[in-house]
């Protein structure tokens, strides 16, 4: 699935059940892939202002650049952001 932010300010996008978030610039696109077995859909996808949350139905998913890099957890986490 791909996830990209359109809008105009740093987009977090938070992969559960896992908890990892990962930013994204604006113009910026990820990919969101799952592994395993999922009844009915891969994904549950809920917006909220400034963030983005995909559950992965599978309990298994990872984050890439669209050229199959993955993306590091925390990826331009903003400083003052719980983790940073």
């Amino acid at each position: 699935m791909l996830v990209t932010n359109y809008g105009d300010e740093l987009l977090e996008l938070m992969l559960e059940p896992c908890g990892q978030d990962y930013w994204l610039q604006p113009g910026e696109t990820f990919v969101v892939t799952s592994y395993g077995q999922w009844h009915g859909f891969p994904f549950e996808t809920m917006y909220e202002p400034g963030r983005i949350t995909v559950c992965a139905s599978s309990w298994f998913a990872t984050v890439s650049f669209r050229d199959g890099r993955e993306v590091p957890g925390g990826h331009q986490r903003p400083s003052g952001v719980p983790g940073s």
